[in-house]
């Protein structure tokens, strides 16, 4: 009888321990692997800079657009670009010239 008390107490003892290392264990394993934990997080700040470098490129991209689109303008058409445009569209030339196709970006 003194044996199983004294292991009940025992047991009583570490049992309180032993869940609060249970759940100390969970949250610790979720604050390093869960779906919002550290790991995560990292991967998701790659992510974010990836995409903001892409939004950079994209910016640029429509700026050149923008100014190129406002040398087309009916107010004051740059010469140049429209012999340029029209060269690659029509694909004529002058005696003398050669007009190479290029792909289009």
């Amino acid at each position: 009888m003194k044996l199983r008390r004294r292991i009940s107490h025992c047991v009583n003892l570490l049992l309180l321990p032993a869940i609060c290392c249970a759940i100390s264990g969970y949250f610790g394993y979720s604050f390093l692997f869960g779906e919002r934990g550290l790991i995560a997080w990292r991967a998701t700040q790659d992510e974010l800079a990836a995409a903001r470098h892409d939004l950079a490129q994209l910016r640029d991209r429509r700026e050149k657009l923008q100014h190129r689109i406002s040398l087309l303008d009916d107010d004051s058409v740059d010469p140049d670009l429209l012999d340029e445009v029209a060269h690659s569209l029509l694909l004529e030339t002058r005696p003398g010239e050669v007009a190479v196709p290029r792909e289009k970006r």
